[in-house]
């Protein structure tokens, strides 16, 4: 029985959907995310079927990310879903610096700070957890104009890997799950509001992928692609076609959301 699930990224998509489906359960919740109102709709909302603690962070800032990694340090949940993440559509050169070094400083130095931070806490209190970080289908293949989300999630499918050989004799198990689309407002945001549709054959619902991550959670599997269709385009992409011919494939289906210059 999960004491504590803390979920970063809670105030919209994946995180908000993962909290409900958690507190159908009962597990207490502690979650963040960088929209205060959201998160304490949501607290109101949750509130009813289980304990709610909220904390409003944005993890690009490392003053904002010091402060929750305190609260991790006192609270030591025994569930942790970094969920938090975000990229933009475009070449390398098509964003300011400092945005695209906002997406490493979300997508992987907080979600490895969290990590290490939650599992010290749990090691240090002798207590078995789980930490499960989100990752991408994505990395698993160099992507033109989205390289820099791309990358960042190739960090976390191999980091979280690492170190869940390191500490699983300690009782703590550090899995990675790989969604492919999912239909939340990812789309718009990383084409600066300019894409919002999420329909077609590769976008699942929400509500599906955070069942499927809460059941890769129950099994305690190391690193799963979500869902099987995904399964079978990384397979063929990385095994059947040659990478030039995917990699084309991939920019021209991500620059028809978006409209790009140079910085």
């Amino acid at each position: 029985m999960v004491a504590l699930a803390l979920i970063t990224g809670a105030s919209s998509g994946l995180g908000t959907a993962l909290a409900k489906r958690l507190a159908q359960d009962k597990v207490p919740l502690f979650l963040t995310g960088r929209n205060k109102d959201a998160l304490e709709k949501l607290q109101n909302e949750l509130s009813l079927q289980t304990e709610v603690n909220i904390f409003a962070a944005d993890l690009s800032l490392p003053k904002e990310r010091s402060a929750l990694l305190a609260e991790i340090s006192q609270r030591k949940p025994d569930l942790v879903i970094n969920s938090a993440g975000f990229g933009l559509y475009g070449g390398a050169l098509t964003h300011p610096l400092t945005e695209q070094l906002k997406i490493l400083e979300v997508n992987a130095l907080a979600l490895t700070e969290i990590t290490l931070e939650s599992a010290r806490a749990l090691i240090e209190e002798k207590k078995p957890g789980v930490i499960m970080n989100i990752s991408s289908a994505a990395g698993f293949l160099p992507t033109p104009s989205f390289a820099i989300y791309s990358a960042s999630k190739a960090y976390v499918t191999h980091f979280s890997q690492s170190f869940d050989a390191e500490v699983k004799k300690e009782g703590i198990r550090i899995l990675v799950s790989c969604p492919g689309q999912i239909k939340t407002s990812f789309r718009e945001r990383a084409s600066s509001g300019l894409n919002k549709n999420q329909e077609g054959f590769e976008a699942m619902s929400v509500e599906k992928a955070a069942k499927l991550i809460l059941k890769q959670i129950h099994h305690k599997k190391p690193m799963e692609i979500i869902d099987f269709r995904y399964k079978v385009l990384v397979f063929i992409a990385r095994f059947l076609l040659p990478k030039s011919l995917v990699q084309k494939k991939m920019q021209t289906k991500l620059e028809k959301r978006i409209r790009s210059k140079i910085y």
